[in-house]
């Protein structure tokens, strides 16, 4: 079996890899507007595709609607709690404008952590190889060693 130990929650909140927890996922700073949502395509470390099939990040929108929702939620029950809950209505949209890029970067981070290691356990953990591939190369199950 392929070694299944993965970065943990500090590689996540500095979003690096989620298998080496050493490669940058994303290209820009998330300060700048033009690049806050460049992806890279691999691990500059261990060579993850980032993106492993086309549309993989289309499911990344639901965990950006998750997390809006969920400071939506904290901040009217912290504005109603402090008594400025009149004021909620101009504070609100202001902080999910200033979180975007935060929420962006840490949607797709969620997929990268959550979803491929659940749908792409071979690409994730390791390769195998389907049997066409073996009898091409003349090779059995026992010359394959999975990645580690």
């Amino acid at each position: 079996m392929a070694d299944k130990k993965r970065a943990g929650v500090w590689a996540f909140i500095n979003s690096r890899c989620p298998r080496c927890g050493k490669g940058k996922v994303f290209s820009g700073s998330m300060f700048n507007l033009k690049t806050f949502s460049d992806t890279l395509g691999e691990c500059s470390k261990c060579k993850l595709s980032y993106e492993p099939e086309t549309g993989f990040f289309f499911g990344a929108m639901y965990w950006s609607y998750a997390l809006i929702v969920g400071s939506i939620i904290v901040g009217t029950i912290s504005m109603n709690m402090l008594g400025l809950f009149d004021y909620a209505i101009y504070a609100i949209p202001m902080l999910i404008i200033l979180l975007l890029p935060l929420v962006f970067r840490h949607s797709r981070l969620l997929m990268l952590y959550i979803i491929y290691p659940l749908m792409y356990t071979d690409k994730f953990y390791g390769t195998k190889r389907d049997e066409n591939n073996l009898e091409e190369l003349g090779e059995s199950d026992e010359d394959i060693e999975e990645v580690k």
